[in-house]
């Protein structure tokens, strides 16, 4: 299954670019630009992301390009760019950017629920930078981030994004809840995203990381001290992606290395490589897939990644599975159909599948666990609010354990 799963990604990979050798050689003299349709959001925004200035000349891939990358902005439900005569046409339709995060995704427990409040601007100044902060209840505790982040669709400019954050994390190994210890971080980090030209799919990223850790009421034989995090990223990233509220399609991938070291002597690396991609099936229908695979050096559990019903499976325990290496598949059939003008209703099937390897409160690595959950869903779409939705997904999970879960969230689960 896995193996069929991964034919079909790379066949979505070789055929994200459509485009026949005349739509390079065909080349067409713009002089000058007009949009239509923009509202509040900057001209000199949309018209810095063409490849070159204007006057040139444009290809017709360089053309289709430009309307994915306004597209991907995700600020616009409406996207058309033409050509009349030597000018470019770009007509959109701008949606609300100031979205209120009101985030609900129930878990196996009441303790297990994520309920996150906050805002995002996503057009901030009119620049297509989001802008936003939030505080919630996750993983068992209360945790807040802000951030403010430019989009990376320019192809002469690093893109930048600054985030600060409290995170706290609840572990525990069993059900008796007195066995479980709290981890705090607070911290942030400042990332660099290099210039995306458009001879090619690649993006790089590099990013300074810096928290402080703490831990309370410890309960493992591992001594474990209170220290600071310094550590980088690197990230290589394919972006083939066209981003639609109801029908996206082609291929987003990324490989990323984040080595670290705490303050009290203890490394810190993790190794990872992430990608989500869609295919249309028939009208209105698309198959929709988001995968990853990640370990990190094991021997300290607060070194962990988690997986659980918020990320990975629907069905699993959440706050529960601490792992050192993990891989997990998201698959998603989606049909859309208007029920009133820029709100559709969108039925879902999905799988969910993941193998991973848990680690004890010591950090030692247990034996590798496979998880399998099926289910079905409904979305609420209004197309013209930014990243605002109404889920509800019913699982069933087969695998480690057998196990029903009704969870609604305010976006879609990935």
């Amino acid at each position: 299954m896995m193996l069929k799963v991964f034919c079909v990604v790379v066949s979505l990979l070789l055929s994200s670019e459509a485009f026949s050798q005349s739509d390079y050689d065909e080349v067409f003299e713009v002089n000058s630009i007009e949009i239509q349709g923009n509202g509040s959001t900057k001209k000199e925004a949309l018209i810095e992301i063409l490849p070159r200035q204007l006057p040139t000349a444009l290809t017709n891939a360089e053309i289709a390009e430009y309307s994915r990358r306004i597209k991907n902005l995700g600020i616009f439900d409406f996207v058309k760019v033409s050509k009349v005569e030597d000018k470019l046409l770009l007509e959109v339709r701008r949606k609300a950017t100031l979205s209120p995060i009101i985030g609900l995704s129930t878990g196996k427990t009441i303790q297990d629920t994520s309920a996150v409040l906050g805002v995002n601007e996503h057009d901030f100044l009119g620049t297509g930078t989001k802008l936003g902060g939030k505080i919630g209840y996750n993983d068992r505790n209360l945790n807040f981030m802000a951030w403010i982040d430019e989009h990376s669709y320019r192809h002469n400019r690093w893109s930048r994004e600054l985030e600060v954050y409290g995170l706290s994390s609840s572990f525990r190994f069993n059900d008796d809840e007195d066995d479980a210890w709290t981890r705090d971080r607070l911290g942030g980090f400042f990332e660099l995203v290099s210039p995306f030209k458009y001879d090619s799919p690649l993006l790089y990223e590099f990013q300074v990381q810096v928290y402080r850790e703490d831990y309370s009421n410890v309960n493992s034989n591992k001594n474990l001290d209170s220290a600071t995090y310094f550590g980088t990223l690197f990230e290589v990233i394919y972006d083939r992606y066209s981003w639609d509220d109801l029908n996206p399609h082609g291929f987003k991938g990324a490989i990323e290395m984040r080595p670290g070291m705490m303050t009290n002597g203890d490394f810190r690396g993790e190794a990872a490589a992430k990608f989500i991609a869609a295919t249309p099936l028939a009208e209105n229908t698309s198959l929709v897939m988001n995968g990853k695979l990640a370990a990190v050096n094991s021997g300290n559990v607060n070194h962990s990644l988690l997986i659980g019903s918020q990320s990975g499976v629907r069905g699993l325990d959440d706050s529960f599975f601490r792992t050192s290496a993990l891989g997990y598949l998201n698959l998603e059939v989606r049909h859309s159909m208007e029920v009133w003008e820029r709100t559709f209703i969108q039925p879902v099937l999905f799988v969910d599948m993941a193998r991973f390897r848990p680690m004890d409160m010591d950090g030692n690595n247990a034996g590798w666990v496979n998880a399998l959950s099926t289910g079905a869903g409904v979305r609420v779409i209004p197309t013209g609010f930014t990243n605002l939705l109404l889920r509800a997904d019913m699982a069933r999970l087969h695998t480690p354990s057998e196990d029903w879960l009704f969870q609604v969230g305010i976006t879609q689960y990935f």
